[in-house]
């Protein structure tokens, strides 16, 4: 009975790691495919350094409030250009008991 169990997931690993294998090389090509506008669309929303540091620090470990620290800007800043990239599909932002933790996606 229990040889049977391991035997299924072990076999669910292996068909979940080809899955992960696959998705990594979709990933991959869609970069290729998509670079060129995503680099037109980084300078346009990437509009100074003040930004570029912003997105820098959207590791998932930075707390919006953190990041404003880091920067020496305003929380309200940080908020704003932290929604322009995630209407840029550049970053999510996870919420963890009432802190946003943003993550860079590219």
């Amino acid at each position: 009975m229990y040889l049977h169990i391991i035997k299924t997931v072990v076999k669910l690993e292996n068909g979940l790691e080809n899955v992960s294998k696959k998705l990594d090389r979709v990933i991959a090509l869609l970069k290729i495919i998509a670079k060129k506008d995503v680099d037109m669309l980084k300078k346009s929303v990437l509009s100074t350094s003040k930004k570029e540091y912003i997105f820098e620090l959207c590791d998932g470990t930075n707390e919006t409030t953190e990041i404003a620290k880091k920067v020496s800007v305003s929380g309200e800043y940080v908020r704003l250009t932290i929604k322009e990239l995630e209407d840029a599909g550049f970053i999510i932002v996870n919420q963890k008991g009432g802190k946003r933790y943003p993550i860079r996606m590219i």
